[in-house]
């Protein structure tokens, strides 16, 4: 295997990594995104339906209401006048209250998927897709990262780790003399997630439903997506997300038997006669993370060291939390 050298080796393609390797390589420094997955995306990841139809199976949107830095702000409006990102409107409801009041909220979605956004922002960067980094450490003046067999992957000068906070625990472990207090190894919740399609068009009330059960944490229409055209001979696809306790009471049970649990589940409470197809599951072992404090920095940087993290659980949460915690790092890093 062929090691790669670099200034910055970004580990993990997720938002966050995505997002870095943006602005890296917008202000000219060389970077490589190292993924352990077939491609970019990480949590906002699709899954491909027949030829030409992709689903969100993760983080399916963010609001832009919370944006409020001015770089960030420019870098949302570029990228939806690209159309990478498009505004969403749709009708919101609780799962306790199906017929009650609704909410018409706007956010940004992909376009024509969550993880097209971030080929799209960081395609073009040099990457190593389906390599784990398992340990680095310091040797030459220089960071080598090595993968389970201990072979070397990459060199770099420094490091940003965009890996969930258990999986980052264990590389800077690896590292020594660094402190994270902010990392919690206990922090992250598993959710099951899969989409069903219908033949015929469902009376639901809303496009989202959210709160208020057991088993679903929220229900999506996904062809209420911008750009999502249904795949004849379907006519709608939803898009369901188990709560993380349920998740966590499965004890990591095959994803395809939680589809028939939450597919059922979902036709009970609505009253649905229609027989759905599931189309496909998926099972997130690490899906959300509880937030570290944000007493101080969104990130974790040393600067004698060159290494740090950003992410999500270190940002406020969500995609979001992974945008404004890569900026905050970015912005230190060039000082």
């Amino acid at each position: 295997m062929h090691s790669l050298t670099t200034e910055v080796a970004i580990i993990g393609a997720g938002t966050a990594g995505c997002f870095m390797a943006n602005l890296l390589d917008e202000a000219g420094i060389d970077c490589l995104l190292i993924e352990k997955s077939r491609g970019l995306g990480g949590r906002c990841s699709r899954r491909r339906i027949g030829n030409d139809y992709s689903i969100d199976l993760g983080a399916p949107e963010f609001s832009p209401s919370k944006v409020t830095h001015p770089l960030l702000k420019d870098k949302l409006s570029t990228w939806v006048s690209a159309g990478y990102l498009s505004p969403w409107t749709k009708n919101i409801s609780r799962f306790d209250t199906p017929t009650g009041n609704k909410e018409t909220l706007e956010t940004l979605c992909g376009t024509p998927s969550m993880s097209t956004w971030h080929n799209k922002i960081a395609g073009h960067i040099n990457s190593l897709t389906q390599s784990r980094v398992y340990r680095i450490k310091r040797a030459d003046s220089h960071w080598h990262l090595l993968d389970k067999s201990h072979q070397l992957l990459a060199v770099s000068n420094r490091i940003v780790i965009t890996s969930p906070p258990e999986q980052a625990i264990d590389l800077l472990n690896s590292v020594g003399n660094l402190s994270y207090s902010k990392i919690s190894p206990s922090d992250s919740h598993p959710q099951y997630v899969c989409a069903i399609g219908f033949t015929q068009p469902l009376n639901m009330n809303a496009d989202v439903y959210k709160s208020g059960h057991a088993l679903l944490h929220t229900a999506i229409r996904e062809n209420s997506k911008p750009d999502r055209t249904c795949p004849a001979p379907l006519q709608e696809i939803w898009v369901l997300h188990s709560t993380h306790e349920w998740a966590q009471q499965q004890w990591h049970a095959d994803s395809d038997t939680a589809a028939i649990q939450l597919t059922e589940s979902f036709c009970q409470h609505f009253g649905i006669d229609a027989k759905p197809s599931i189309l496909t599951s998926h099972y997130w072992r690490m899906a959300q993370h509880k937030t570290a404090s944000q007493e101080n920095t969104p990130y974790i940087w040393n600067d004698a060291l060159k290494v740090g993290c950003c992410g999500d659980w270190l940002g406020s949460g969500g995609t979001f939390g992974a945008l404004n915690s890569a900026l905050a790092l970015h912005q230190k890093m060039l000082k």
